[in-house]
């Protein structure tokens, strides 16, 4: 138990200068490194994949409060937008959990080194995903975080690719659609988790110390650094140029998804 928790603090410590660095999730990075650690550890191939994102997101629950925080404190979170958004999130988060762990582990693991190839292609050709500006109806809100809350719980991150975009698109400034998107990630990873966990309780093949789909010394460990190490993940951006930064990210999510479909 000991040994698992300096591994995953130290884990942690990776996946948060990553996330600091540039400025992703850091369920994209911790999803296929916790993959690679449970496959050494001989864990259940048929609960891996699950275990996984499952753990992700219980780690972003802490990460996501504590960026949310942060935004929160530079009054970057437009609660207007936040509060018809993360009511369909607590929907869309937890029924994507409850579907996720319906799917085959290889085919789950191919979909999100799909995802890693997508998001390595937007760094490298320095697109982002853009919507026509637009005004939103009072349904909406709802119908789009539910959909960004399946997505993310499903991927096991935090949601941002999608919601900045939505929130752009719909009028909000960089600043407040960094921010809210931030705040939006709480929800995200609470009910995912949540529904991780209710959908792992009664399965027989998961290892010891885990609630539900969530392994707890992954948990720990990489939540109490990757929080720490993100700060300097960050400084460390500021030192590099935002040219460099997106190549290495690109390439990063090259390896992360040929990982993901191959291994």
């Amino acid at each position: 138990m000991i040994e698992a928790l300096i591994l995953f603090a130290t884990l942690g410590i990776f996946a948060g200068l990553i996330a600091g660095m540039f400025g992703v999730g850091g369920g994209i990075i911790t999803v296929p490194v916790l993959v690679a650690c449970f496959m050494q550890f001989g864990f259940e191939e048929a609960i891996l994949i699950h275990m996984a994102v499952g753990t992700s997101l219980g780690c972003i629950v802490f990460t996501g409060m504590s960026s949310a925080y942060a935004h929160n404190n530079k009054n970057a979170i437009n609660y207007n937008f936040f509060k018809p958004i993360a009511s369909g999130i607590i929907i869309g988060a937890f029924v994507g959990a409850l579907f996720a762990v319906q799917l085959n582990g290889n085919f789950l693991k191919v979909i999100i080194g799909i995802f890693a190839l997508l998001v390595a292609f937007q760094m490298g050709t320095n697109k982002e995903i853009k919507l026509k500006p637009r005004k939103k109806t009072n349904k909406e809100p709802y119908f789009v975080g539910s959909g960004i809350g399946f997505l993310s719980s499903i991927l096991g991150i935090g949601g941002g690719i999608f919601s900045v975009p939505y929130l752009k698109a719909s009028g909000l400034p960089m600043t407040s659609s960094v921010g809210t998107s931030a705040a939006c990630g709480v929800p995200i990873a609470i009910f995912g988790a949540l529904g991780y966990f209710a959908a792992g309780l009664n399965n027989s093949l998961l290892p010891s110390f885990t609630l539900g789909y969530i392994y707890l010394p992954a948990l720990i460990g990489i939540s109490f650094t990757s929080i720490i190490a993100a700060r300097y993940g960050a400084e460390i951006a500021h030192r590099v140029s935002e040219k460099i930064l997106k190549r290495m990210m690109a390439c990063m999510m090259f390896i992360i998804s040929f990982y993901m479909v191959f291994s």
